[in-house]
């Protein structure tokens, strides 16, 4: 028999005054997301309306590491061009661009004892969609809310340490600072981290502003079904005995001890639902961010239509938020489960089992896609390697096409569900080549002749 560890009264209070707050029992709609329609192949995508507030009270602040933007004379994603000492900042997401000289998206930006509200007139650094500010982040869900991708590339190597275009991120940094802004409006002189609220999500809780990450403040989709621990679809066993603490979703969690021996298991959990609408839904696991060290190697089992996989979460980086346990097809109406053990890929850590949700997502965005690498082979044939994200369905096929010399495009490539192929130039002369996607649900995104996405070889 394992040992067992109570956790002491005085940390339960502390972390219940901290921590539980009231479950947000109203769902409220989420803010508008556009379908990235644009107007042509080259054109860039128009910035969006900004959404209404969908938290309650103040908006969220996170620390991110910012750097500052020179390009004088270069043009912004917004068309503006860049003088010298410049007021903005680019956020790595089309979503929250706003028009050229306007304020729809707009962020308080602090430093030591400076602050500023500038507005987001420019798309990156890095990735162009990640919106790691949002619990509706379409990418990258796995990561915790507020952390940018490129911050997890280079701290935890996330992604193989590349950026959405294949490229190594060497600068964790979630935000663009321009030079007047960076220089003259925080007297920054180097990279640094800095506090950023993103004033569209809610009300500006000025210089002093703390991240806002409870759980209580979230906003859920209509349609969403949560399944608490201890309630209605939640059933579990122990051959010995639960733990629980008092933080988490409506004030209190299950937790276990892990083991990496299947033979020793004791603890098993499962919440359940019928999910009656069909469509796509995430399923994510709520983590609680008190107790015992958690485990870095949780398995959750999901069925979905019959249909099992099996996810691992780092409970312990995603301490304090949902996890995504992944995106699933319900074609038709049915259960849907998961279930956790204290079987985990680590050992003697903390199994903390809280809450599970479904969560309807609509596949409003076409994919983006890009030529990732070419490798030169034997015999004068390149390997071709190219790759995409989708917000929801996923990808289905891709088309793939080059050029020569910069004259007429050529398909190559038509509805393949590859992701390499090997290419024999037919000729000498500068290749290019540029892919493009199109999902589960049949939406396809222009092509592109955004250099960033595309690549190009010199057969002599």
């Amino acid at each position: 028999m394992r040992s067992w560890y109570r956790v002491g009264i005085f940390v339960s209070v502390l972390m219940t005054l901290l921590v539980v707050l009231p479950f947000g029992v109203r769902a409220q709609e989420a803010p508008p997301i556009s379908d990235g329609t644009q107007g042509g192949d080259n054109a860039a995508p128009q910035p969006t309306q900004a959404p209404p507030v969908f938290q309650q009270g103040y908006a969220p602040t996170y620390t991110v590491r910012a750097t500052r933007e020179g390009l004088v004379g270069k043009r912004t994603a917004n068309g503006y061009r860049i003088p010298e000492r410049a007021w903005f900042v680019a956020l790595p997401s089309w979503k929250v661009l706003s028009s050229q000289g306007g304020n729809e998206f707009q962020v308080r930006v602090t430093f030591e004892d400076k602050s500023i509200v500038v507005p987001v007139w420019d798309v990156g650094p890095w990735n162009t969609n990640d919106e790691y500010w949002t619990p509706e982040r379409r990418f990258y869900r796995d990561l915790p809310i507020g952390m940018p991708m490129a911050q997890a590339a280079v701290q935890f190597g996330y992604n193989g340490g590349l950026d959405m275009f294949g490229r190594k991120v060497t600068l964790g940094n979630g935000i663009d600072i321009a030079d007047g802004a960076f220089l003259d409006g925080l007297g920054m002189r180097h990279n640094d981290w800095v506090r950023v609220t993103f004033l569209w999500m809610g009300l500006d809780p000025g210089p002093q502003g703390q991240v806002d990450a409870s759980v209580g403040n979230a906003a859920y989709p209509p349609g969403t079904v949560i399944v608490d621990n201890g309630g209605e679809g939640y059933t579990s066993s122990a051959k010995v005995s639960w733990y629980d603490n008092f933080c988490g979703l409506n004030g209190k969690h299950d937790w276990t001890i892990g083991t990496i021996d299947p033979s020793t298991s004791e603890n098993t959990a499962t919440w359940s639902t019928h999910i009656d609408q069909i469509g796509y839904y995430e399923a994510m696991a709520f983590i609680p961010p008190c107790g015992r060290a958690a485990t870095r190697a949780a398995i959750y089992k999901v069925n979905a239509n019959g249909a099992e996989r099996e996810v691992w979460v780092d409970q312990s980086l995603q301490s304090g938020r949902w996890a995504s346990l992944g995106m699933y097809n319900m074609a038709t109406p049915g259960t849907s489960s998961v279930t956790l053990t204290d079987v985990t890929g680590d050992d003697a850590q903390g199994v903390r089992f809280d809450a599970v949700m479904w969560v309807p997502r609509y596949d409003t965005m076409p994919p983006v896609s890009w030529v990732q690498e070419i490798a030169p082979m034997d015999g004068g044939a390149y390997l071709i390697h190219w790759g995409g994200n989708d917000d929801v369905s996923g990808i289905n096929s891709f088309d793939v096409e080059y050029r020569l010399n910069g004259g007429d495009w050529v398909n190559w490539q038509s509805g393949t569900g590859a992701s390499e192929a090997l290419f024999t130039p037919p000729s000498s002369g500068e290749f290019q080549f540029r892919a493009r996607a199109r999902d589960w649900m049949g939406k396809e995104a222009g092509w592109s002749e955004d250099p960033v996405t595309m690549k190009s070889i010199v057969v002599p």
